[in-house]
């Protein structure tokens, strides 16, 4: 998730880190004609939406708004960073027969972030219409300036109720970023932990709240990482 704003030092570090010297470089120009174009006052936009032209955050204050306002949070894109390291939390496995599903997709971020891995489909499945409008807009924005860096070419984003959308029956990665209220997201355990059970594959739980407690109190899921508000569980096949 996105916290309060770190040092510009801070920053560059973190972005040299993740991009290379080259790849911060154009952040860093996009950013000079961004202030250039609407002022020094204007927020400033994450450096992912800087480097590839998308909006993964303007919708998040009033999504609650635009989503399911009863069983849903507001949208909180994750930071790239953040999202690297919770993927590096994985075990050591061939992604390249594993379906990535962001549940509450939002604008999109996380789906595009999955894209650098060699991933077999990626689906973002999200409940508010705009956000589902600017998600598949980011898509094709993002799709026109990644080049090399994408690795799952197959990106959808599908406007849906996570509690009756179709799981996948393959392996699979499910990513939460607090996307639900506790009935919601207990439900939505309770559906993965059937589903494995009845169609016994791999499975992988990335997820990023303060409701851990609720994916450790089902026998299905068991903890491989946690750090913060991170955590990474395995079942079905995964968890034997």
């Amino acid at each position: 998730m996105d916290y309060d704003s770190p040092s510009l030092g801070a920053r560059m570090r973190r972005s040299l880190g993740y991009r290379g010297p080259w790849r911060t470089l154009r952040v860093g120009a996009a950013l000079g004609a961004y202030r250039l174009r609407y002022g020094w006052n204007a927020p400033r936009p994450h450096a992912f939406d800087l480097e590839y032209g998308t909006d993964t955050a303007s919708l998040a204050a009033a999504s609650t708004l635009k989503g399911d306002a009863v069983n849903g949070n507001g949208h909180e894109p994750i930071d790239t960073v953040d999202f690297r390291r919770l993927m590096g939390d994985l075990p050591a496995i061939d992604l390249r027969g594993f379906t990535f599903v962001d549940f509450g997709a939002g604008q999109g971020r996380a789906v595009l972030l999955a894209a650098e891995y060699p991933l077999a489909r990626i689906v973002g499945v999200e409940h508010g219409l705009e956000l589902v409008r600017s998600a598949e807009a980011n898509v094709a924005r993002y799709l026109s300036r990644s080049g090399r860096r994408q690795r799952c070419r197959e990106l959808t984003i599908d406007w849906a109720d996570a509690a009756t959308w179709e799981l996948p029956q393959g392996p699979a990665l499910f990513y939460f970023c607090e996307p639900f209220r506790a009935p919601m997201l207990q439900r939505m355990i309770g559906r993965i932990a059937v589903s494995v059970e009845t169609a016994p594959r791999p499975v992988y739980v990335l997820y990023v709240g303060a409701q851990g407690a609720l994916w450790d109190a089902h026998p299905a899921f068991h903890l491989l990482r946690s750090r913060y508000e991170s955590r990474v569980y395995a079942a079905g096949t995964a968890a034997s």
